[in-house]
């Protein structure tokens, strides 16, 4: 188990970590918070608040890692401590999807560590982010420098890699949500647009087949019918089909920056 610490071990965390690697995740958590109430210094202190993030992340409590690292004691941090800090915080934001969160984490660690050499075990984090913002300058430059950590000829291949992957050509196609938005006032079709093609025909025909319902009732002098049952259901349906044609917009979205991450993931990680 990582931890923010100095070689030494502490006999106060024994039963914490014992649950720990027994897999018992919950408890464990609690028992480093006994620690951290019982604990007289300030490595002691950070070092359970560190643990107890890490047990966040095997339930994949994301957001409670992310709340829980806001409690170390920033300033009591050595560089390398405070590097494997912004690591973990930009990882647990990263794992929340909490991509925007995650830059802004980028962006303090360098305002933060006067050594920016020391910054490089994040560069991988890096990329993966700035693929997620669609941010695909910033993210070839931290592949380079990622690169450049090497000697040769790793590098080079490394980098002649890179720059292949982020040839405009090879980024990942995104749909554009301005144009979601206009084919989504024809049911369906915005579903078509995100790659969701028998989703779409089926929201095409049942709001047809709703709409032509309700006129066949006013047609046929069933007023209070057609309204109910057609205006009434033709209004949840096709306003639902807005909000679901941006959600499988997103979805097919994130489906392609993640295989594309995953590229780039096999690319960096190959050395």
């Amino acid at each position: 188990m990582p931890c923010l610490s100095s070689a030494q071990e502490f006999s106060t965390f024994d039963r914490a970590d014992s649950l720990y690697f027994a897999g018992d995740f919950a408890r464990a958590a609690l028992e480093y918070e006994r620690v951290i109430f019982e604990s007289e210094t300030p490595d002691d202190f950070n070092i359970a608040i560190f643990r107890r993030v890490q047990c966040f992340k095997q339930m994949q409590q994301f957001d409670k890692a992310s709340a829980e690292l806001q409690r170390i004691r920033l300033f009591t941090l050595n560089p390398d401590q405070t590097v494997e800090f912004y690591y973990e915080r930009i990882l647990c934001h990263y794992l929340n999807s909490a991509f925007n969160a995650a830059l802004g984490a980028v962006e303090e660690m360098y305002f933060n560590v006067a050594d920016s050499s020391l910054c490089n075990a994040t560069l991988i984090l890096q990329v993966l982010v700035y693929n997620e913002l669609q941010q695909w300058d910033q993210a070839k430059q931290a592949a380079l420098a990622y690169a450049r950590t090497f000697s040769s000829p790793e590098r080079e291949n490394m980098e002649a890699a890179i720059h292949e992957l982020y040839a405009k050509k090879n980024l990942p196609r995104l749909k554009k949500k301005s144009v979601a938005q206009v084919l989504a006032f024809v049911p369906g079709l915005a579903h078509m647009y995100a790659g969701y093609w028998l989703e779409g025909s089926v929201s095409l025909l049942l709001n047809a087949a709703v709409l032509a319902f309700g006129v066949y009732e006013v047609l046929n002098g069933y007023y209070i019918t057609g309204y109910l049952l057609g205006a009434g259901t033709l209004s949840a349906t096709y306003f639902g089909g807005f909000s679901r044609s941006y959600h499988l917009l997103q979805k097919r979205n994130y489906e392609r920056i993640r295989v594309f991450n995953n590229q780039v993931k096999k690319e960096l990680l190959a050395p």
